[in-house]
């Protein structure tokens, strides 16, 4: 599996684990149907979105730091 496939499947983990998308874009400054788009397998994440999200996850509180941990380890590290 490559990085990306990785990271992606990383993202798609936390996306089903949030019980509002919409809320998650606002507060991670993307787009919803970015998520969206994400989610559904249509796109990739990058790791410039998928920092994003997990920052917002972090931002959330202790429930979701497991979701952005999982992103973070799957992020190649020359793009930390």
């Amino acid at each position: 599996m490559t990085h990306m496939n990785r990271l992606t499947d990383a993202v798609r983990h936390a996306l089903v684990a949030v019980p509002n998308v919409s809320a998650l874009a606002k507060e991670a400054g993307v787009s919803q149907s970015l998520l969206a788009r994400i989610r559904s397998g249509d796109r990739q994440a990058t790791p410039a979105v998928a920092a994003k999200i997990a920052a917002a996850l972090t931002r959330w509180g202790e429930t979701y730091t497991r979701a952005a941990s999982r992103i973070r380890q799957a992020t190649p590290r020359r793009t930390r």
